[in-house]
């Protein structure tokens, strides 16, 4: 896994837009503070507007709902940056940001640093890259951080009803800001990505480097060439605390359902509860901790689960591989596998306090969990 990071994104310092104030009734005290993003920019996509669209929403004053015009379309070959504001919605009012160009390795389409309390909704991206997909080719090293939307030490912020599609780097990517032991490192908190349509990336579908509190739920998710979902520190100090993957649709992708390698120990209390698989991906959970020290809880319950057994790492055999992991429950999961050959459910490795039970795969093999170590269930 690369680091990545992002510090600038070439936003001009100000710009003299005409804005549109919409306010609430006479004496309302607490009428929203709402401005449309100007007729002055271009919204047929003609014109790159990467700067007039970012300057807009960098002048407006926190606690200002910025509202992009009603199925307009903007052309954006750079980075929408939304930079250490506090109470901002962005209403993308069901407006489409697309790029044209292919764009330089770091390009987050939309990128929010720091700040608080921000949201986004109704907004769709579109990438430039139309071999995006779940096929081994679709991932080139030379643009992979080109992030539909990137969230980086930004603590309340809520991803709603957006569309990312045909994009070089990951549909979502959750992480930390700043670099390690600089002041302005900071894990992004109480994130939560719910009811959006992700199709067609260029290498993983949501990541976790660094994030705490995080919910995604009530999402199509599909069309991956790596890892649908990968919580992967990139240093020691980074990692996954409290996330909850509930109630998604996922489709394809080449690698895993979950990855779960890189650095240190900070992947705890994981829970993946009642999403559904539509279609298979290659492997299916594959947690890699270091050699000392484990990582957990790791919960999954009530998934519909199938995979194709093609993808492996580290000499991997169960569906599920825990490898330096603790309190591990697989739980009334249904769903198929291959027919032959026939793969245990679990294979734990260096791991405690693993539970399986109540599961019903079809074609699971007939020893549900391999074990190398006592204080481990497995149940029918």
């Amino acid at each position: 896994m690369r680091r990545t990071r992002i510090t600038a994104f070439g936003v001009a310092a100000s710009l003299a837009v005409a804005s549109i104030a919409v306010s609430g009734p006479a004496g309302a005290a607490s009428a929203p503070r709402v401005r449309v993003l100007p007729a002055t920019v271009a919204s047929d996509c003609s014109v790159d507007v990467t700067n007039s669209v970012s300057g807009f929403i960098q002048e407006q004053r926190n606690g200002t709902t910025i509202r992009f015009r009603k199925g307009a379309c903007y052309r954006v070959d750079g980075t929408i940056a939304i930079i250490d504001r506090k109470n901002i919605t962005v209403d993308g009012n069901g407006a489409t940001v697309k790029a044209v160009t292919p764009g330089a390795r770091g390009r987050r389409h939309v990128a929010v640093q720091g700040g608080r309390n921000i949201t986004v909704r109704d907004l769709t991206v579109i990438g430039p890259h139309e071999g995006a997909g779940a096929v081994k080719s679709a991932y080139q090293p030379q643009y992979e951080f080109q992030h539909g939307f990137a969230f980086l030490g930004v603590q309340h912020a809520r991803l709603e009803r957006v569309r990312v599609e045909q994009v070089y780097g990951d549909f979502v990517y959750i992480g930390p800001s700043g670099e390690d032991d600089s002041p302005t490192y900071r894990w992004s908190r109480d994130i939560r990505v719910t009811g959006s349509t992700f199709t067609g990336s260029g290498r993983q579908g949501i990541s976790i480097t660094g994030g705490k509190q995080i919910r995604i739920d009530h999402n199509t998710i599909g069309d991956v060439p790596r890892s649908l979902f990968d919580f992967e520190s990139n240093t020691g100090q980074g990692g996954a605390v409290d996330v909850t993957v509930d109630h998604n649709s996922t489709g394809a992708a080449v690698n895993f359902w979950l990855a779960n390698k890189g650095a240190g120990l900070n992947t705890r209390k994981i829970t993946f509860d009642r999403n559904t698989m539509t279609a298979p991906t290659g492997g299916l959970v594959f947690v890699f901790g270091p050699t000392s020290g484990y990582r957990g809880p790791f919960t999954f319950t009530r998934n519909r689960l199938e995979f194709t057994d093609r993808v492996h790492d580290e000499g991997s055999q169960g569906a599920f591989t825990f490898a330096g992991a603790t309190d591990v429950t697989v739980r009334d999961n249904t769903g198929t596998f291959p027919a032959s050959p026939k793969v245990p459910i679990v294979e734990s490795r260096g791991s405690r306090n693993v539970v399986v039970t109540g599961n019903r795969i079809a074609n699971a093999g007939p020893d549900q969990i391999t074990i190398d170590r006592p204080g481990q269930v497995a149940g029918p």
